[in-house]
């Protein structure tokens, strides 16, 4: 098993190891891997009693995983989940509440939607502000900088926010192309792409395989791949140079797309700004 060469210092940072390190780990550290991923605020305020027992291990692995991550011990790791979720902001939740008391309003009703997908949003978008470290998304628009041309790709619910980045760029001097498989013409759009090129790529479960199949021709070409999805434990995870891991707001099995363009248009004027400077 491999052991990391430096202790991350964010857990951003963190997250991207294990992504990369999975295939490496044993059952067991897989597991507690998997736990870590989909539950990083109990991991933040739990001990390491309840940790263990909630992930199905036994302590010792928890301290084994930590030291396979680099750390001296599960505590040193815990700090960075600690460092950033015990810091949240106010809570809007709250706030709504309040103003619902004394006020019938039907669950169905637009108001009551309104103001519940206010909230998940609002919820949602925080949520990413303390996931996102400023070196990921310095990362991610060095890439995007550098890159001759910015292929841009999204299937189904993630279309539209493939479209609003390449509908932004468009008004910079940086050479785009959207992705869409109009006519059958996905494959001949991509022949070109190469290393001194990035993709650029948005998937949500369930994962269009267009966009699989896409993200898999370009880390066999070297292409450098940048992408915004809602699992960065996928099975292609380990080849996206730079993943951003969003969780959207979601009402009645309604998904919103609210973080997905909040990180699409700072890329998007973040990469502009670069050409005024």
């Amino acid at each position: 098993m491999e052991v990391a060469e430096h202790v991350p210092a964010d857990l951003d940072t963190l997250r991207e190891l294990i992504v990369k390190r999975y295939d490496t780990l044993s059952g067991r550290l897989q597991q507690v891997a998997d736990f870590v991923m989909a539950q990083p605020m109990l991991v933040a305020v739990e001990t390491m009693a309840t940790i263990a027992e909630q992930a199905n291990v036994p302590l010792s692995t928890l301290s084994r995983f930590s030291n396979a991550m680099g750390f001296s011990g599960f505590s040193s790791m815990q700090a960075l989940f600690r460092d950033q979720y015990l810091n949240r902001p106010r809570d809007y939740k709250e706030r709504v509440r309040k103003a619902r008391e004394g006020e019938e309003v039907r669950p169905e009703s637009p108001t009551a939607i309104f103001e519940d997908f206010g909230t998940a949003n609002v919820d949602a978008l925080e949520q990413l502000q303390m996931r996102v470290s400023p070196q990921k998304l310095e990362r991610a628009v060095a890439l995007m900088d550098a890159a001759d041309t910015i292929y841009i790709q999204g299937m189904r619910r993630a279309y539209p926010v493939a479209f609003y980045m390449w509908y932004a760029l468009m008004k910079s001097d940086n050479n785009v192309v959207l992705l869409d498989d109009h006519g059958g013409m996905l494959t001949p759009m991509t022949r070109r792409m190469n290393k001194n090129d990035v993709l650029f790529t948005v998937t949500f479960a369930p994962y269009a395989p267009e966009t699989s199949e896409l993200i898999e021709s370009a880390y066999e070409k070297g292409v450098p791949v940048v992408a915004i999805t809602d699992n960065q434990m996928t099975a292609h995870g380990s080849k996206m140079d730079v993943c951003f891991e969003v969780q959207e707001g979601e009402i009645m099995g309604f998904r919103s797309l609210s973080c997905s363009m909040y990180l699409a248009q700072t890329l998007a004027v973040s990469l502009m700004c670069r050409e005024t400077e």
